[in-house]
């Protein structure tokens, strides 16, 4: 029996604490087995597994097809059984497509679009976990709709701690790319298990068509804003793959991993959320906007400190536990982090124009931001600088899409320009003291590098926990995250 409304008195508090869990634990679980892997093989393998993943990303966001967004965002009035199998056997269609797509076609043109037979085999490899796409994403968008946030983040952490032991494996016996290969496929095949067991809900291929024509239509906009927002987080891999060497490609993509998971990560503690919130509350634009600026807010002050660190001791101490091979990146990752400060002003308005049934308007600023703006900055830093010069031209598509997309959210929901101004003036006074003992700690203790960055990050982290805890009781409009 599937119920529309949530298992439990909603709370944000709560929700957010057991993705937070579900994001540190797998996700981050998942990110430490990638640096290991990068321990022991070269950047020119690293790449080929980049260009593989780049693929699949871009794929499995056409697989989604955008049925898991609708399930949660539907209201509760034209919520029942049909639209829930609808939206399954939808999915199974497309998914199944996908894989023998993927398979005959998709894997051989990777291969010849990147001159190299070994990234078409790992596409076609991982291309399997199309298949289990539908019961992963359709059973957590019922979790997440009954806010059982709790029964996802076990799934997730089992299916994530038992692909890494297999995976460990293979990387003990053959070390190489491999193992990332196999950990991406088991996690999609035991979360797939895991969901099925433990949600009330059981897979029927049952298709209505009148469901499906009404939500063809909203999920056909979140699916496009997904497939150019999937395009356009790749781009810069794919223009790579396509200019310089396998083992550049390594070297950019593995700086962008490590900057751009911790956004990822941290931001979709937020998005999945505030999209079920949003979602319930989409009628009341006042609360819309405060729950806008109050989540730009928690952005900025979990990821500004982290980026800001990552500037600075990223080029120190990344060599040195990674092998003198990876010394290459600094500067792309560098700017890789300006880049992911950027992008985090814009808070959770995506997830906002989603909820509130305006999918559209994200398809728009992807278009504008993906095709007509970084396409020709990636060209022409690529050719100029390699991948410093692509990472120079994501940093500046981050920063133009701020400024598109802000208007934007002032006109759907009301003014929000200048609170959110406010609160990324707030996060940034709150870097200063991190960012003045980091220096004076490198500078003054008489500790080799590794060991002084080391010490000085501590010292940074510790010195920022202090700062937000003197900052809480403060009730200001440049911390609108402490705010009641």
């Amino acid at each position: 029996m599937i119920t529309a409304t949530p298992s439990k008195s909603p709370s944000l508090k709560r929700d957010a604490i057991w993705t937070a869990a579900d994001t540190l634990i797998s996700s981050g679980l998942a990110f430490l087995f990638r640096l290991i892997v990068a321990r022991f093989v070269a950047p020119g393998e690293f790449g080929v597994f980049a260009l593989a993943l780049t693929t699949f990303a871009i794929v499995q966001v056409i697989n989604e097809f955008g049925m898991a967004a609708t399930v949660i965002q539907r209201s509760d009035d034209r919520f029942d059984e049909t639209v829930v199998d609808t939206a399954y056997a939808a999915s199974t269609i497309v998914s199944t497509s996908l894989f023998i797509i993927n398979l005959f076609i998709i894997s051989p043109l990777s291969a010849w679009a990147f001159n190299s037979e070994r990234v078409g085999l790992v596409t076609a490899v991982i291309g399997v976990s199309f298949l289990f796409t539908p019961t992963v994403s359709i059973s957590r968008a019922l979790l997440f709709r009954k806010r059982d946030y709790r029964a996802v983040t076990i799934a997730r952490i089992a299916s994530t701690i038992l692909s890494l032991i297999i995976a460990s494996i293979v990387l003990i016996l053959y070390r190489n790319v491999w193992a990332l290969v196999v950990q991406i496929l088991l996690a999609q095949i035991f979360l797939a298990i895991g969901m099925h067991r433990l949600g009330d809900w059981r897979p029927k291929l049952k298709l209505s068509r009148a469901a499906l024509r009404e939500m063809i239509g909203y999920s056909g906009l979140v699916f496009g804003n997904d497939v150019f927002g999937s395009i356009a987080k790749n781009l810069d891999v794919i223009v790579l793959g396509r200019l310089v060497a396998q083992s550049q490609v390594g070297l950019y993509s593995l700086a962008f991993y490590i900057t751009d998971v911790v956004r990822l990560n941290l931001a979709s503690i937020l998005n999945r959320v505030m999209f079920t919130h949003y979602s319930r509350i989409q009628n009341d634009l006042v609360l819309v906007r405060k729950y806008v600026v109050r989540s730009a807010s928690w952005n900025l002050l979990a990821i500004f400190p982290v980026m800001i660190l990552i500037m600075l001791a990223g080029p120190i101490l990344l060599p040195y536990f990674l092998g003198h091979k990876w010394a290459a990146m600094t500067v792309p990752l560098q700017l890789l982090a300006l880049s992911v400060m950027l992008a985090t002003i814009s808070g959770t308005s995506s997830t906002a124009f989603k909820a509130i049934g305006r999918p559209g308007a994200e398809l728009g600023i992807a278009i504008v931001t993906g095709v007509v703006v970084l396409v020709p900055l990636l060209v022409a830093g690529v050719l100029v600088a390699g991948t410093t010069g692509a990472a120079a031209a994501v940093a500046i598509k981050s920063a133009i899409s701020v400024f598109i997309r802000q208007p934007m959210l002032d006109r759907l929901i009301g003014h929000t320009a200048w609170p959110v101004a406010q609160a990324v003036l707030g996060g940034l006074l709150l870097q200063t003291p991190l960012t003045i003992v980091w220096f004076l700690t490198f500078r003054f203790l008489p500790l080799e590098p590794v060991y002084g960055a080391f010490v000085a990050t501590v010292g940074a982290s510790v010195v920022y926990v202090v700062t937000l805890a003197c900052a809480r009781p403060v009730q200001s409009p440049l911390w609108p995250g402490f705010n009641r």
